[in-house]
């Protein structure tokens, strides 16, 4: 259960506004990029069930998060990070994945289940301490799920991949990222071998939003499997 969302930071002597920025707030814009990414659209029901607590409590945090420059209102209830909210949230998400690939080289834990455990401490863990987790694990460009990995600076590789539903028959190509960090959905693909690094090859779509119907190579020989054109749009291909 997440909590704290009502607190408030305490005030140091510094007058730079991200040396105040607490786990909370980290959390807060972590999941506004997440949102974003998967979706196109941050609202404030979207944060709230991501991070399990109240819109009311959503929206405070938002109208203060505003007020401190982090986050800017977009259409009537949605929300953007700045370019100053960016660079914060870059520098937390760079934590989490690289604590994601420690977790499951050290610890045993499969892709498709570590964003849970990951999320709930990576922003209490020290920078030295995620820079030797980094360094340690080899230097990962990537987290499990295909996402880049931002630099000690902040800066996002940009990947160019399109959506495997927005493909044409035949196109191949390897599985980049999925765009969701939902366990049992991860799960399921896990399942059909269908995961970053992997090749795959879009075989047929049927009209009208219909199933798609793809070909894996799971390095020995080909699996054929018939998805969903919504599990498609979650999965992207480079």
């Amino acid at each position: 259960m997440y909590t704290g969302m009502s607190g408030t930071a305490k005030h140091g002597t510094r007058s730079n506004s991200a040396a105040k920025v607490t786990p909370v707030v980290m959390d807060f814009l972590v999941e506004t990029t997440s949102i974003s990414q998967e979706d196109g659209r941050v609202s404030l029901r979207a944060i709230a069930d991501r991070l399990d607590v109240s819109p009311p409590a959503v929206s405070r945090m938002a109208q203060r998060l505003v007020r401190r420059g982090f986050l800017k209102r977009e259409g009537a209830c949605g929300l953007a990070l700045t370019d100053v909210g960016t660079h914060l949230a870059n520098k937390a998400i760079r934590k989490r994945r690289i604590f994601e690939v420690f977790l499951i080289q050290n610890l045993g834990y499969k892709w498709y289940d570590v964003y849970p455990a990951a999320s709930l401490s990576s922003n209490h863990l020290g920078d030295e301490l995620i820079e030797r987790m980094f360094a340690q694990t080899g230097c990962p460009d990537r987290c499990p799920h295909g996402d880049p990995i931002p630099s000690a600076e902040g800066v996002i590789e940009d990947i160019e991949c399109a959506q495997l539903s927005a493909l044409t028959e035949g196109a191949t190509g390897i599985l980049s990222r999925v765009s969701s960090h939902d366990t049992e959905m991860l799960h399921y693909l896990d399942s059909l071998n269908l995961r970053p690094g992997v090749q795959i090859q879009l075989i047929s779509v049927a009209p009208f939003g219909g199933p798609l119907r793809v070909r894996v190579n799971n390095s020995r020989f080909f699996d054929e499997h018939v998805i969903g054109a919504e599990l498609a749009a979650k999965i992207w291909i480079e």
